[in-house]
């Protein structure tokens, strides 16, 4: 594993070697403002669902599926993985002031066991400011290279996924943080290693992540997975058998 470490990337082109990049302003004050509303909104409805598990809302909303398919966020996308995309997961991970629940070091893909291949990027769009005093995304860049699937540690604790990769502490050393402005995105590789720190600051940490592959060389079983699978951009190859088109 050739792991880098340095300042925060933000050109696409290096996206293959550090495994992640992070884009300027992509949603405007207003979109952002709106965000945080229907997020209300949703939190005011499932109240007695902790904020860091709000999953799949883009299958239950058609405010959240019309942000995955915002047309910054899916040029961010084409940018890091082709012009043809599917639109696989979301989820609102959303970490309350002073109790925000830690994410341990983890990759996305080898915990997706109904999704196959390495295509596979996830977006995280700050709803709110994300940085190191309230738990923003860490990354250890370039550790995806090779797309090693590392052992998974199933725990019960107070971590949000309940799960976790061990990571040496000479690693962990490399990790960046991965501070994001409100209307900001950041895009990482379904191998990368990355994880973020409980909230125990005075604010609120939101961040909604898109999971997004290339429509032509991964496979998804639909039959046993999360919901159904959207088509945001390009054409879908024959691996995915059910896909529902929302191209613009």
């Amino acid at each position: 594993m050739n792991v880098t470490t340095g300042r925060l990337n933000t050109n696409p082109r290096q996206f293959s070697t550090e495994g992640y990049c992070v884009f300027d302003q992509t949603l405007s004050n207003d979109e952002i403002a709106h965000a945080r509303a229907e997020l209300d909104k949703l939190m005011a409805e499932n109240k007695d669902v902790r904020p860091e598990y709000l999953t799949e809302p883009h299958v239950k909303s058609l405010y959240w599926l019309e942000l995955c398919r915002h047309p910054k966020v899916l040029d961010a996308v084409r940018s890091v993985l082709g012009n043809d995309l599917v639109l696989i997961m979301s989820h609102l991970i959303v970490k309350p002031a002073r109790e925000g629940k830690k994410v341990a070091w983890h990759q996305d893909r080898p915990t997706w066991t109904s999704v196959k291949g390495t295509d596979i990027v996830t977006v995280w769009l700050a709803i709110d400011n994300a940085d190191t005093g309230n738990g923003c995304m860490n990354v250890i860049p370039s550790s995806q290279q090779g797309f090693p699937e590392m052992a998974i540690v199933y725990e019960k604790g107070d971590d949000v996924f309940n799960l976790k990769v061990e990571v040496s502490p000479e690693l962990e050393k490399l990790a960046v943080p991965v501070e994001l402005a409100a209307g900001e995105i950041s895009i990482h590789d379904s191998y990368i290693l990355h994880g973020s720190d409980a909230n125990f600051s005075e604010r609120r940490r939101a961040g909604y992540t898109m999971r997004y592959a290339n429509a032509k060389t991964t496979r998804v079983d639909v039959a046993n997975h999360f919901g159904p699978v959207f088509l945001v951009s390009g054409e879908v190859g024959e691996n995915i058998a059910k896909v529902t088109d929302i191209r613009r």
